[in-house]
């Protein structure tokens, strides 16, 4: 069985004098110093500290080992000692060479294996040394009593829990070394999982060191994903339809480089404030790490964006709208006559003169639609007619198998709706907002207080409306009867909804 020094293991110094002995240390210290001195220059260097202190101790009992009598009981001491102080530098070496390799390929891993493979090895070398050098029976020291192992137990519960903590996070693997996660109030990158506690370095570039047990107990929002979504909430004016607010949000979205663009950006109307409309931005980043950074940039284009197309960002103040009445009501104000043209461009119409056309202005009114809004459904009943002031409207027709069909686009000046509003006809198509739209809503009223105060108005509308019909059947090559019969026919209907 081999024993002794360091040196007199790794090489056969029988022969040799003590004084020999004693230079051969003092030789590998000298070189183990200017070792040291190259070492220390980097941080990477200086992590070997441990293991040129073990080396230094070994090498320096070398020196004094030579003029001791082998026989003395502090002789065999001293080597045991050593040999120990030696292979712990050894140990460490190789465990600090192991480490840095890792680090090179990942920057950040957990050391929980590494730290309990280390202490032990260090327990193994301990005994392996008692047993050679000091002829030292390690069986009683493995038959710990229950007693003992109770005493550890208690005195080290929270450590042991730790520890225990660690190696099922480790095993279990909620998260991984470069992960995100949250958990209570904090919120950092997981570093690695230590034998005591995890390593998390916060945003604010804080070192977070949480006792595994606690950790183990918490509940973990874990943002691995390649995609981690976040919400902005942003309140704007009352006085710009939603759909253009979420056209211009979604191109700042789009612009943005560290948004991810699948899943895609998404915006929606929130909540209906006491002065502004509330929407919520909702966006997946694909680097959670820069969540503070995406968010300044999405705030900062969106209020350059709101800015050029003159969106109200409104301060939480109470508007008084005060409305003034004209002295004197003039016949012809710009409303009006903005809605006379209006209807003179609806086909039917554009017989009537200016004072005709005026008794249909106060049963007029705009209203707006939002994209994918239905206007009308086919086969309601119907008392209104529209015209198209802005935007596009799409007509929809029910197929056979009552499957809707896109039959055609209506943009300004288009009309639709006049057959149900004339006749009492139910709707014959749906029709729904493609874009946003402003419509001019024409009520029945109006007609009825006009057809009542010149009859020959309703004749002239039907024979306009029963020629259009006739030649849209024409079209169709489905003529069934003349325009002339169409004309009466359709005149009936008037008089019998009308009563003239």
């Amino acid at each position: 069985m081999l024993s002794g020094s360091p040196l007199e293991i790794l090489f056969d110094l029988a022969a040799v004098r003590p004084l020999w002995h004693a230079i051969l240390g003092l030789g590998l210290l000298a070189a183990l110093g200017l070792l040291w001195l190259y070492l220390r220059r980097d941080v990477l260097g200086r992590r070997f500290g441990g293991a040129v202190l073990f080396l230094a101790v070994a090498f320096g009992g070398e020196v004094v080992i030579p003029w001791m009598p082998p026989a003395w009981k502090s002789a065999m001491t001293l080597r045991a000692l050593t040999l120990l102080a030696f292979l712990f530098g050894l140990v460490r070496a190789l465990v600090i060479t192991a480490d840095t390799v890792a680090r090179r390929r990942q920057r950040d891993f957990s050391t929980i294996f590494r730290d309990l493979g280390t202490l032990f090895v260090y327990g193994v070398v301990i005994l392996v040394v008692a047993r050679i050098e000091l002829d030292i029976d390690v069986r009683p020291l493995l038959a710990t009593s229950a007693l003992i192992t109770a005493v550890v137990g208690l005195a080290l519960q929270d450590t042991l829990g730790n520890i225990f903590s660690g190696l099922s996070l480790q095993l279990q693997k909620p998260f991984q070394p470069g992960d995100w996660i949250r958990f209570g109030n904090q919120l950092g990158r997981v570093q690695g999982i230590g034998w005591r506690s995890t390593r998390l370095v916060t945003r604010a570039l804080e070192l977070l060191e949480v006792p595994n047990a606690h950790l183990a107990r918490e509940v973990i929002t874990n943002y691995r994903a390649d995609a981690v979504g976040d919400d902005l909430f942003v309140g704007l004016s009352y006085e710009v339809p939603p759909n253009h607010v979420k056209e211009i949000v979604l191109r700042v979205l789009h612009h943005n480089p560290e948004i991810a663009k699948s899943p895609p950006p998404q915006v929606w109307v929130v909540d209906y404030g006491d002065f502004a409309v509330k929407y919520r931005i909702r966006f997946w980043m694909t680097d959670y790490s820069r969540q503070d950074h995406v968010r300044d940039e999405i705030m900062t284009s969106l209020w350059y964006a709101l800015r050029r197309n003159g969106i109200e960002i409104p301060f939480p103040i109470r508007t008084l709208h005060v409305k003034r009445m004209p002295a004197g009501a003039a016949r012809y104000d710009d409303r009006q006559r903005e809605l006379v043209v209006a209807l003179r461009q609806v086909d039917f119409l554009t017989g009537l003169d200016e004072e005709e056309l005026e008794t249909l202005v106060p049963n007029l009114s705009e209203a707006e639609f939002g994209r994918g809004e239905t206007i009308c459904r086919e086969g309601e009943a119907g008392d209104t007619f529209y015209v198209v002031r802005s935007g596009t409207v799409e007509i929809l027709a029910r197929g056979i198998k009552g499957e809707e069909t896109h039959v055609r686009d209506l943009e300004a000046p288009a009309f639709f709706g006049e057959m149900s509003l004339l006749t009492g006809e139910p709707r014959a198509a749906t029709v729904r907002a493609k874009s946003d739209a402003r419509l001019l809503v024409v009520e029945r009223e109006g007609f009825e207080s006009l057809f009542k105060a010149r009859p020959s108005i309703a004749e002239a509308i039907s024979h306009a409306l029963a020629t259009r019909q006739s030649e849209l059947r024409e079209r169709r090559a489905a003529v069934a009867d003349t325009a002339e019969g169409r004309s009466l026919t359709l005149l009936a209907k008037m008089r019998t909804i009308f009563g003239f």
